[in-house]
């Protein structure tokens, strides 16, 4: 059976190969952006309080590692729908040519959504914990601390990622929505993500201005 829509090419094996170093890539760049964290870093002599102790330091690496998951995803999602499009008009050329099949990239993005959900759900949770034990130690007085709840933006946007990813998770599982409808959610997600990444972060949340 001749099918281009789920194909394996010489790409595949490559894109296999090389995920050994991406891996290596995005530890480093992990590595360094855990480096610019003050609960990370040892040569910052003086930080908040709030910011001491292992919890603080698992709740951000673990949302780390989840936002490089879901950014992958994206990426993934979208060459899906860009070699989706070419093959369905029947001009297989630039991405036909260099991307990996339709199953593989699918395959990736359910893999990357997985293990980003895993982290996500860890971030949040040990982030209410951690919130939970700050509110009843001595950093109850910071006002940082007092916006940590559901009405501060960023928790509440990092909530609804949550639940994005819970839906497309459970999607592809139960009602089989892979592939294309997979892809444009992974999109979706990770354009959530980056909201929340950046300007909630550094505009409008009260809680998460360290």
């Amino acid at each position: 059976m001749n099918d281009p829509t789920f194909r394996i090419t010489p790409v595949d094996s490559l894109t296999l190969r090389l995920g050994g170093e991406l891996d290596m890539s995005t530890v480093q760049i992990l590595r360094d952006a855990l480096q610019a964290i003050p609960a990370f870093n040892p040569s910052v002599e003086e930080r908040a309080g709030v910011l001491q102790g292992p919890l603080f330091g698992i709740h951000v690496s673990s949302l780390l590692f989840a936002y490089a998951s879901f950014a992958l995803a994206g990426v993934v999602g979208i060459t899906y729908v860009l070699l989706f499009k070419e093959i369905k008009a029947k001009h297989l050329g630039f991405f036909y040519a260099r991307l990996p099949s339709l199953e593989v990239l699918d395959r990736m993005n359910q893999g990357a959504i997985v293990i980003g959900w895993i982290f996500l759900t860890v971030g949040i949770i040990v982030g209410g914990v951690w919130a939970a034990q700050a509110r009843g130690g001595y950093s109850a007085v910071d006002p940082r601390v007092q916006a940590m709840s559901l009405e501060d933006p960023k928790i509440f946007v990092a909530i609804v990622c949550w639940l994005v990813y819970s839906f497309e998770l459970f999607a592809a599982r139960r009602i089989g929505w892979g592939g294309r409808r997979a892809a444009y959610l992974s999109a979706v997600g990770f354009l959530i993500v980056l909201f929340n990444f950046v300007p909630i972060s550094y505009f409008f949340s009260k809680s998460h201005n360290f």
